[in-house]
């Protein structure tokens, strides 16, 4: 009588903790999976290429216009090249959702370049 006993509290007591640190499991937030997409920005007069990593193709970003681009990893090296030297790098860290651009949500964004203001006629 008493292995049936310890059986049953066995068994209740294991049932507990799964229960348990399901519960504690589900509480705690996800982090989001890849791939992760973000924008770059090309302010410069060049067309700039970056290598794809999801398609070992290159992505162009044509002079003073943006693309999509798409990364499997949460900390990235962004290498750009200008017919075929290196012309631009920059470490990128992914945050998920906390980037907005065009009414979208994106995981990251760069800007290569600087933005220049336009001169509006009749001021200053």
């Amino acid at each position: 009588m008493q292995k049936k006993t310890w059986c049953l509290a066995l068994v209740i007591g294991v049932m507990a903790a799964v229960s348990l640190l399901s519960a504690v499991f589900a509480a705690t937030p996800v982090p989001a999976e890849p791939p992760y997409t973000g924008v770059i920005r090309n302010l410069t007069n060049h067309d700039i290429s970056f290598y794809s990593e999801n398609s070992q193709g290159t992505v162009v970003v044509p002079a003073k216009n943006w693309r999509e681009y798409v990364v499997w990893h949460e900390n990235f090296d962004l290498i750009g090249y200008v017919k075929g030297d290196p012309y631009y790098c920059k470490k990128v860290q992914v945050q998920p959702g906390q980037y907005s651009f065009n009414c979208k949500s994106y995981d990251f964004l760069t800007i290569i370049g600087e933005e220049v203001p336009t001169a509006v006629e009749g001021l200053g």
